[in-house]
């Protein structure tokens, strides 16, 4: 299901950021997955995103930013709506300034960092008692590659039976 117009427009104005148009791309071609329900299910999720990570749809990726971001980072987000790091950089407990995209079973975050900077759209992981750090993955399309390599190479997604 492609994310509706209204929606991405609505959480772009919510976050005040530029997303990156990747990830634009991939949530017009694909609104995710319904985490709550498919991790819930009780039986082992096929892993489209390595890690354990399902992509969150637009909507569930607004009510995770809405969350999260009720405690920012005060070493980095001012009351201005500023950064004092740039992205790629390390927080705790969580930045304003990172999108989540993705939700492990855990509670872990994939998220996007939209701070300014060499790294701006470079995928960030955050965990509640970590905060958000480098997920080694440099941006949205080097994750749908990867996967799209996996697919290509006749490899069901990970966790697939």
């Amino acid at each position: 299901m492609e994310a509706t117009w209204q929606h991405l427009e609505r959480l772009k104005t919510r976050v005040g950021l530029e997303l990156p148009p990747e990830l634009l791309t991939w949530w017009a071609v694909m609104d995710g997955v319904d985490d709550q329900r498919d991790h819930g299910a009780g039986n082992r999720s096929v892993e489209l995103i390595p890690k354990g990570y399902l992509p969150l749809s637009v909507a569930r990726a607004e009510e995770e930013y809405a969350r999260q971001s009720q405690y920012p980072d005060p070493g980095c987000c001012t009351p201005e709506g500023t950064h004092l790091k740039q992205a790629g950089a390390n927080g705790f407990p969580y930045c304003t300034a990172v999108l989540p995209i993705g939700r492990a079973i855990d509670g872990g975050l994939l998220c996007v960092d939209l701070r300014q900077g060499e790294h701006h759209g470079r995928v960030m992981e955050w965990y509640a008692s970590e905060g958000i750090y480098d997920s080694g993955w440099a941006s949205v399309t080097e994750i749908l590659d990867e996967i799209a390599e996996r697919l290509d190479d006749g490899e069901p997604p990970a966790g697939a039976v």
